[in-house]
């Protein structure tokens, strides 16, 4: 099933830091990486669109998908918001983990930046399983990137050790 028959797409916009110098507010502004800009007085969202799931639309993307809980603007951030008929058949964090291999595989380059834009975003297509399968499948995408933290964090010690012996 093609991601826009399940979710609402929505592309974010380019704030800079004089608009949020200029107007002021509560609502958190998040960058595509989920880390804070600033804060003004527009939402991207409303409540009823919570949660939803956040992804950078522009810069080397790795696979970086977010869960929102709160309100908040995106800047150069898009946000997938699931429509109603939708919210309890499936998993956020199931879709999350889908997203994360796809958008590695989809993203786009020009002049050195990786471009997520809507269009792509739409004709994903992902295969929903019913909620119980979604959730052993989660179950074991936590197990697995778990297992990959260790054996990053153990790479890097080995190359660490092997700097030191080297020199």
């Amino acid at each position: 099933m093609k991601l826009n028959q399940m979710f609402n797409i929505k592309q974010g916009h380019q704030i800079t830091d004089e608009e949020l110098y200029i107007l002021e507010g509560k609502i958190p502004v998040l960058t595509g990486r989920n880390e804070l800009k600033g804060y003004w007085g527009k939402s991207l969202v409303s409540n009823k669109d919570l949660p939803c799931i956040t992804y950078p639309t522009k810069g080397n993307n790795d696979g970086d998908v977010y869960i929102q809980y709160n309100l908040f603007d995106a800047n150069n951030t898009a946000v997938i918001i699931p429509l109603p008929e939708w919210r309890d058949k499936i998993s956020l964090e199931w879709v999350v983990f889908k997203l994360r291999h796809l958008f590695r595989e989809v993203q786009t380059s020009k002049e050195g930046v990786s471009y997520l834009n809507r269009e792509l975003v739409n004709e994903l297509n992902i295969d929903v399983p019913d909620m119980n399968t979604q959730l052993k499948e989660l179950k074991n995408y936590k197990i697995l990137q778990i297992i990959k933290k260790r054996l990053e964090s153990a790479l890097e010690e080995t190359n660490s050790l092997l700097d030191k012996t080297i020199k």
